[in-house]
């Protein structure tokens, strides 16, 4: 009996183990998920922001960006405009579900420009986590349904 219980605890195990990961990536600016006035955005164009280590799959981005006197007016994934929402008091950027083919690089493109002759500035985190396979809940309710079938026999017997 015990031993029924142990292989149902297995098998849940497996499927809850089936996600998809959270995945270190390296960043070539230097600085892991940091930028700060990385460039040409201050006196008006792009910053191109190149991150390499990324599998292939599917991924979610926050970027989260605090400016002074900088319009941020457009972000852009691997030559494409983004889908994106912005969070306008947390100052967040909110990029989901793009593809990464295998051995691509990830480049994020800001766009603005400087706002009157202050002295602009801008820095921000970017965070990206995996998105998870429909297979892995289908694993999970797999497993979840094996549970129910172990517990019925049991107390069937």
């Amino acid at each position: 009996m015990k031993l029924k219980l142990l292989a149902a605890a297995i098998l849940a195990g497996v499927a809850f183990s089936a996600s998809a990961d959270d995945q270190s990536i390296a960043i070539t600016l230097g600085q892991t998920y940091d930028f700060d006035d990385i460039g040409t955005i201050l006196s008006g164009g792009s910053d191109t922001i190149t991150f390499t280590g990324l599998a292939a799959g599917s991924y979610n981005v926050v970027l989260s960006y605090s400016g002074n006197y900088v319009n941020l007016s457009s972000v852009t994934l691997n030559s494409a405009p983004a889908s994106y929402s912005w969070t306008a008091p947390s100052g967040k950027f909110t990029i989901g579900g793009f593809e990464l083919a295998t051995g691509s690089p990830f480049n994020l493109v800001l766009t603005g420009s400087p706002i009157g002759t202050n002295v602009a500035s801008y820095s921000g985190q970017i965070t990206v986590t995996a998105v998870p396979e429909p297979a892995t809940y289908g694993m999970l309710l797999g497993g979840l349904g094996l549970l129910g079938m172990v517990a019925r026999r049991k107390k069937q017997s």
